[in-house]
């Protein structure tokens, strides 16, 4: 089978869950015999001319570089909405896709990704596959949170889309975050610093306006607010194209149910780095309960649930717990006792972080489409707590093999004070663990994903 895919790029100059699964995926799928394709976002140059030019092969699969796509915000947001829907040549993307004949087109993000791509390959007959890793094009931000940090349920007729994406990057410097000399200095200390200073300067901002819960009244709508009503549409329009969507959860599926008519299965993802490594726990009522936290401390991530848990625990003169925070390069002020900031992790280093938790967290207040380090954690016997809002909480039995609560507050502190006193909870979870079945072979999964192709062909 011919499979060309569509993502962000390529590590290292891109990273993260999408990227980690869409490259494994690609090259487990090269291994067993496909032929790949890789279409990826590029640079801009001067004559604004969309081109797709072959850059090299990668482990077996053969990539491309879409010149002068659409511009690629990440989770920065959008301004310039007119740069966002600016048409493109649709000869230019029938041209590439009869040169390569793929069977099918597997989509991972909409970011960079003209409707005219897709409109080539339905003149053409080629089926489209979508995963559902975000919510970008249905939200500029990705995340469906609001400036108030509520879900957004309701964008006002783009009014809500105005505050939020105040802050978000110029086009200049979206050009720039895509630009050749960008990708080659990454790794450069001075470019990675920066890269830092700007990533820490959006979490800033996200933090700010949800900080911020009531400054905005009301959303008034504009002109202007008007820009997101076409810059949804739009991607709408996309999504209508696509034949047949993976989703990657649930939570995802239900989601993308509210906005577009989709025709699809649920298939839980995995990566080829998550091996099972159970092994039997035990839990000491004498000691501290040790928690960990893996990942952004972002607030839509639902990190400032979790401390605020904790701080009303201090306040009632309890403090029979530890906090272990891995992820951010820089520590935050949180004022709750016995919380400690580790900083970056490797992905080697996870075994000695599960050694030393009894239970993973992942508080989210966004409608998180899936969340790796849930699984990840699962794959080593750790019993996780999720929020009814994380997609893979479709992993866990509810108090049989993990526990799922409120995104709120109380909820979190409840289920803390519950573990604190009576670690036999963590113990029968733990040893359930042992027992259920996880999606932890690679290869399988790949082999589901081929079924998905032909399901979406036929």
């Amino acid at each position: 089978m011919k499979i060309l895919h569509y993502t962000l790029g390529l590590p290292p100059y891109r990273s993260g869950g999408l990227t980690k699964y869409s490259c494994d995926l690609m090259i487990e799928q090269a291994n067993k015999g496909e032929v790949v394709y890789l279409l990826y976002p590029g640079h801009f140059n001067l004559c604004n001319k969309t081109k797709i030019k072959y850059n090299k092969m990668y482990k077996g699969i053969y990539v491309y570089e879409m010149i002068n796509p659409l511009p690629v915000p990440l989770l920065n947001g959008i301004k310039d909405v007119e740069k966002f829907i600016e048409s493109k040549d649709i000869e230019v993307f029938k041209g590439f896709i009869n040169k390569i004949s793929p069977d099918v087109i597997h989509i991972h993000t909409l970011m960079g990704l003209p409707i005219e791509f897709l409109e080539a390959a339905k003149d053409i007959g080629i089926k489209i596959i979508f995963t559902t890793h975000d919510y970008f094009g249905i939200c500029p931000k990705v995340n469906l949170i609001t400036d108030k940090g509520q879900i957004c349920n309701d964008y006002c007729n783009g009014a809500k889309c105005v505050v939020c994406n105040k802050k978000a990057y110029s086009i200049g410097k979206i050009y720039l975050m895509q630009s050749r000399i960008y990708k080659i200095l990454k790794n450069i200390n001075s470019l990675k610093n920066f890269a830092l200073k700007l990533k820490r300067q959006r979490t800033l901002n996200v933090n700010q306006n949800i900080e911020n819960i009531g400054y905005v009244e009301t959303y008034e709508i504009t002109d202007f607010s008007y820009q997101y009503v076409k810059l949804r549409n739009y991607y709408l329009n996309i999504l209508q194209k696509v034949d047949y969507f993976h989703f990657n959860s649930s939570v995802a599926k239900s989601e993308y149910e509210k906005y577009v008519k989709c025709k699809g299965e649920i298939i839980n993802i995995t990566h080829k780095d998550i091996k099972d490594n159970r092994q039997e726990k035990s839990f000491s009522n004498e000691k501290q309960l040790r928690i960990g936290y893996l990942g952004p401390t972002e607030k839509y991530k639902g990190f400032n649930l979790l401390t605020n848990a904790l701080k009303a625990l201090n306040k009632e003169g309890i403090e029979n717990f530890r906090l272990d925070v891995y992820g951010n390069k820089y520590k935050l002020n949180v004022d709750v006792n016995n919380t400690f900031f580790h900083g970056k992790y490797n992905y080697s280093e996870l075994r000695n972080i599960f050694n030393n938790i009894d239970v993973l967290i992942a508080p989210s207040i966004c409608k998180e489409t899936y969340g790796f380090i849930v699984l990840e954690a699962m794959s080593y016997g750790i019993p996780v707590i999720v929020t009814n809002c994380v997609g893979a909480k479709d992993l866990i039995e509810d108090n049989i093999s993990g526990f799922i609560v409120e995104s709120n507050e109380n909820s979190i502190k409840e289920i803390i004070i519950s573990l604190m006193d009576s670690k036999q909870l963590l113990q029968d979870v733990a040893r359930n663990l042992l027992s259920i079945e996880l999606p932890l072979d690679f290869g399988e999964h790949v082999g589901r994903v081929i079924e998905l192709y032909k399901g979406g062909l036929y």
